[in-house]
């Protein structure tokens, strides 16, 4: 998928749908921080990367907020996608498309 799609899957998808495809996302991208420490140890070996995740985190979870309240001022659908998914480093891009495609792939099985 490319940004324009996955912004167009994820504008399809009703409101639960977000709400439930944000929640695999969301668990998509602690597997993605998994890779940024080192196995069974508490060393961080890519701490810059981890705090991006958290922030990609952050915005996610604060939009499952945002669609249960049904705020109007949450982000836009391609805002928030764009935030997930336009990311400069490489590693992180492929993994947040990873994250992403899985999540909607199994929001449009629900």
């Amino acid at each position: 998928m490319n940004l324009q799609s996955s912004i167009d899957g994820f504008a399809r998808l009703g409101r639960e749908r977000q709400i439930k495809f944000l929640a695999v996302l969301g668990h998509n991208l602690t597997i993605a921080a998994r890779d940024t420490y080192e196995f069974q140890s508490s060393h961080v070996v890519s701490p810059e990367r981890l705090r991006q995740i958290n922030e990609i985190q952050h915005r996610v979870f604060g939009h499952i907020i945002a669609l249960l309240k049904d705020d109007v001022g949450r982000y836009p659908d391609d805002v928030l996608v764009s935030i997930v998914l336009d990311q400069q480093d490489d590693r992180l891009r492929k993994q947040a498309f990873w994250a992403f495609d899985d999540a909607l792939r199994k929001a449009n099985a629900a």
